[in-house]
């Protein structure tokens, strides 16, 4: 890509700052594989506090209604109690013209990833399919994040024809009986359906959207985990992935795994291990963050769902540049686990005022510090007497992770070019 053309995708907010006229004298200095995003990503991480483009990631839950009441769900789950969530905030789903709107702005601002996923279905929205045929015609990257139960054979054909990218299947089962158990208003007849209208869509599709099974593990599952890879296989789909379930105090901390169980999933997973590298597997489906979820399985913090208790400490938090959440209220959260700190709202400012807005900027400047001890980390995450929230299975590790390797990419006289930017735009803002 052309510096010029470079410069005009960023628009305004290089004119506003004063950096366009030195990103022009300084070009010769960039690698030309370079892409802007990177350059545009690393400034504002210098800076500590200011963004220079959009995010590359940004998931929208489109609703709070849903149709399933999973046992871990932070919202539906009939263990939540007085907890569970409000009926009217249930019903709280993003307007389709005020989506239309944030999608532009997204789209002028850089951003390459739309995920859509959240505390509700997305099919529960009433204007799903013209979001994502909107969604793709803006060139976006498009993941949905789905249980799936409402995807019939026309849908399954409108996603084929509409080349959706990514679908993530949340299912948390690997057989009819153990589906049942973990979604209490649903039954096996259910899974079964799961299970061939994915059959359906993989024969429908012809190289998107990739398919993820999705399986939040828990005492009531763990040991399904060979049956929850054997659905990847017999559907056909192209991968399946294990997370570690994040517990609501009080309510769902019964669904944690006792220390016997974390050990017989642990066998569990090195057999899968060996079969996925030997390629008796490998060679038909991935296997998504085994790794990474066997880590989290073996912490010692498992036992309280402190998971990231050894991870979070390696490396700087880039979140607040990397990636925004919009709640179906419209609430914007700088990260996953963020929903008690709102920065600002969609149904009262445009997006790109909120995004290098006051709090905003506050959440950056706490995360890439990270003092621990500063009492603003404790608003982070499901549990308000934890004093470190992100140790609670944080979400945006690999959002981190892809911009730490990124970042750490960049050579010492690159680094400091882009800190002298950087320091630039600082005064221009503040003579």
């Amino acid at each position: 890509m052309k510096m010029r053309s470079i410069l005009r995708s960023v628009g305004s907010q290089f004119r506003d700052s004063g950096l366009k006229g030195v990103f022009k004298k300084f070009a010769f200095y960039l690698k030309p594989k370079r892409i802007f995003v990177d350059y545009l990503d690393a400034v504002g991480i210098l800076d500590g506090s200011r963004a220079y483009k959009g995010p590359g990631f940004a998931q929208i839950d489109l609703t709070n209604n849903c149709n399933n009441d999973c046992i871990g769900c932070w919202c539906n789950s009939p263990l939540l109690a007085e907890k569970k969530i409000d009926p009217e905030v249930k019903k709280q789903t993003i307007p389709f013209k005020r989506l239309v709107a944030l999608l532009d702005e997204l789209h002028k601002m850089g951003t390459k990833y739309i995920y859509y996923a959240g505390g509700g279905e997305p099919f529960m929205h009433p204007e799903i399919i013209e979001i994502l045929k909107y969604t793709k015609r803006k060139g976006f990257i498009c993941y949905i994040n789905t249980n799936f139960t409402l995807v019939d054979e026309k849908i399954a054909g409108q996603l084929a024809d509409l080349k959706i990218d990514h679908l993530t299947v949340s299912v948390w089962a690997g057989t009819p009986q153990v589906y049942a158990a973990t979604h209490p208003n649903k039954n096996g007849e259910t899974f079964l359906r799961i299970k061939e209208m994915l059959k359906r869509l993989n024969t429908l599709k012809r190289n998107s959207p990739v398919i993820k099974l999705y399986n939040v593990i828990f005492n009531m599952n763990y040991h399904d985990i060979e049956k929850m890879v054997e659905l990847g296989l017999q559907t056909n789909s192209e991968a399946v992935e294990f997370t570690v379930i994040d517990t609501i105090p009080g309510k769902t901390e019964r669904l944690l795994l006792n220390d016997r169980e974390r050990d017989i999933l642990l066998k569990d997973c090195k057999r899968l291990k060996e079969k996925y590298e030997s390629r008796e597997i490998g060679n038909k489906i991935r296997i998504f963050g085994l790794e990474q979820f066997m880590r989290r399985v073996s912490n010692s913090g498992a036992r309280t769902a402190q998971y990231d208790s050894d991870m979070i400490d390696k490396m700087p938090c880039y979140a607040g540049w990397a990636f925004v959440r919009i709640l179906a209220d419209g609430n914007v959260n700088s990260c996953l686990k963020s929903h008690r700190f709102p920065v600002g709202n969609i149904l009262e400012q445009d997006f790109g005022v909120i995004w290098n807005g006051s709090l905003q900027r506050q959440f950056r400047e706490k995360t890439i510090r990270f003092e621990k001890n500063d009492p603003f980390f404790s608003l982070i995450g499901n549990d308000p007497d934890s004093n470190m929230g992100c140790y609670k299975s944080c979400d945006n590790i690999g959002h981190n992770l892809d911009i730490h390797g990124r970042f750490n990419s960049l050579s010492r006289i690159e680094k400091t070019f882009l800190k002298g930017i950087a320091n630039l735009a600082k005064s221009i803002r503040n003579p």
